[in-house]
């Protein structure tokens, strides 16, 4: 070990949080480094349904020691997408699966540009496994929330808790606490903050789909997911939604369900599901009776059929999200607090860049952050002389435009969303064109032609194995 011992503080015990501490635990010499992490929640509390890794991702947690097959769902990489029509017909609009027939020709999933359909993760494993290789030079901190941090001259960042008690002085200071982050003002002013994207996931948790759904529900179920889209109460327009697994071990059933819901005000929603003022996953009775009868309502279409009102029925814990993201990199670099460039703490993961989830990428960039965040301090601990403030200024703005790709688009594709779903009759609604070209016609741009092309080969190509329906 060169140098002095590295005080790390890391503000949150989330998967990004916890694989940074557990690669510098993993890596580093004996003594090199001591990490605190700050985790604001329960040590045992229901962490709920995880995101479908890509490479990088599982590259990022295999080394913080664990395996990303122990964590993900076999069979999980596959999405089954079915239109409900007025007249109850129902109709598969796409599948999202490798097709057997390529499968048997020898082809895999990247060979063909479906490397980013990942199996699913149970979340609450990632945290356990995680916290699991966590060596005697990282203590993590429980039910401990952080509320601020400032600068100690000549010292370093003083991190602090409730009512402002210091928790402690660390050479850096990581943010990994997520888009509700309190030390992003540090950083950044309140015009880079994460903004409301008009958008709510209204989620409910199911034991077993086989104990309760309809057969045919189970059946395009599958071990992955279920995406479904119908007339909403007035026939007015379009509600969606969709059911997904994320256990691990193939005999834990439990499912996600999820419907994407529009407001312009997320706290009068709250009220009107019954969730108002509740964070987290809730399994209490007053809550689900709540969001069962809300949901009940929003599906009365009668084109809606029993199966699908089984779904919500069923539910035994509820979730009301709204979902925020922030701006782009360029805003957030327009708005560094003065002064602050200086300052050794930085965000990762969603904390620095949070995206939506319909992006597919913001628990993949998370990780990929941490390891590479884990990379730049053990490289910067052996020197003589430290430049941590400078080192991380550096991971900041690669993590920045790394993310940046994809968020313009979900900015639009969710505007879209926002304003046509209330107002667009399900014979008018097409899946492809509303949630991934931002509400263009295939024809419209080379880009929708491809993308449109290669969804609707994918599926007829499905269809030589009946979609895996079995």
């Amino acid at each position: 070990m060169a140098g002095k011992t590295m005080r790390v503080g890391i503000s949150g015990g989330g998967p990004a949080g916890l694989t940074l501490a557990a690669i510098l635990s993993r890596e580093a010499s004996e003594g090199a480094f001591k990490v605190t992490v700050f985790e604001r929640g329960e040590e045992d509390r229901d962490q709920g349904s995880g995101w479908d890794m890509n490479q990088a991702a599982k590259d990022a947690l295999s080394r913080a020691g664990v395996d990303p097959a122990s964590v993900q769902r076999a069979g999980s990489d596959t999405m089954r997408i079915f239109k409900v029509a007025e007249s109850g017909q129902q109709e598969l609009t796409a599948c999202l699966r490798m097709p057997g027939v390529l499968s048997r020709l020898g082809l895999r999933k990247e060979m063909i540009g479906l490397n980013e359909l990942g199996q699913e993760t149970e979340r609450t494993k990632i945290i356990s496994y995680l916290l699991g290789q966590l060596g005697e030079d990282v203590v993590v901190k429980h039910e401990c929330p952080v509320t601020g941090a400032r600068r100690v001259t000549g010292q370093g960042v003083e991190v602090l808790g409730r009512n402002g008690a210091s928790l402690g002085i660390f050479d850096a200071v990581v943010d990994a606490s997520g888009t509700a982050s309190a030390l992003r003002r540090c950083r950044y002013q309140p015009e880079a903050d994460a903004f409301y994207t008009g958008t709510v996931f209204l989620q409910g948790e199911v034991d077993s789909p086989e104990k309760e759904w309809d057969a045919k529900i189970v059946q395009r179920l599958g071990e992955g997911t279920y995406g479904f889209c119908g007339p909403s109460e007035d026939g007015k327009g379009v509600v969606d939604g969709w059911a997904q697994r994320y256990g691990a071990l193939k005999e834990d059933q439990m499912t996600n369900v999820t419907v994407r819901l529009g407001a312009k005000d997320f706290h009068e929603l709250s009220r009107a599901v019954g969730l108002e003022g509740v964070h987290g996953i809730s399994h209490e009775k007053s809550h689900v009776a709540s969001v069962r009868k809300f949901l009940a309502k929003k599906f009365s279409h009668g084109a809606w059929d029993q199966a699908h009102l089984g779904l919500f029925a069923s539910i035994k814990g509820v979730r009301f999200l709204p979902i925020f993201m922030h701006p782009l990199a360029e805003v957030a670099r327009a708005n560094v607090v003065p002064g602050s460039d200086s300052l050794p703490l930085v965000g990762i993961g969603d904390a620095l860049h949070a995206l939506p989830p319909w992006s597919g990428t913001s628990g993949n960039f998370a990780l990929s952050d941490a390891s590479d965040l884990a990379t730049a301090l053990l490289e910067e601990q052996k020197k003589a002389s430290w430049s941590i403030a400078s080192t991380l200024r550096a991971k900041e703005n690669e993590f920045l435009d790394r993310a940046d790709g994809p968020r313009q688009r979900c900015i639009d594709s969710n505007k879209y969303t926002v304003e046509h779903s209330a107002t667009t009759p399900i014979a008018d609604f097409d899946f492809i064109s509303s949630h991934i070209l931002g509400g263009k016609k295939w024809y419209q741009s080379v880009e929708g032609f491809f993308v449109t092309a290669f969804i609707r080969g994918l599926t007829a190509l499905n269809w030589w194995d009946n979609y895996g329906l079995r």
